[in-house]
């Protein structure tokens, strides 16, 4: 689970995960489950993008 926090993962185990989305209707969950993709490509994508400055940074420097 990444809650939207850029700079740190919320890990839930099942239990939590399931406590939290149990309440939920099947609506809401799939909205949270949603939203949890976005969060998760989201921050693949930050880390792609600063993978690739440092290799134009590293280029750059001639290494």
């Amino acid at each position: 689970m990444f809650f939207g926090k850029k700079d740190k993962d919320v890990r839930l185990t099942d239990k939590e995960y399931k406590s939290l989305v149990g309440g939920m209707s099947k609506k809401e969950r799939k909205d949270f489950d949603r939203r949890q993709k976005e969060f998760r490509r989201d921050r693949e994508d930050d880390r792609l993008d600063a993978w690739l400055d440092f290799e134009d940074d590293m280029d750059d420097m001639g290494w």
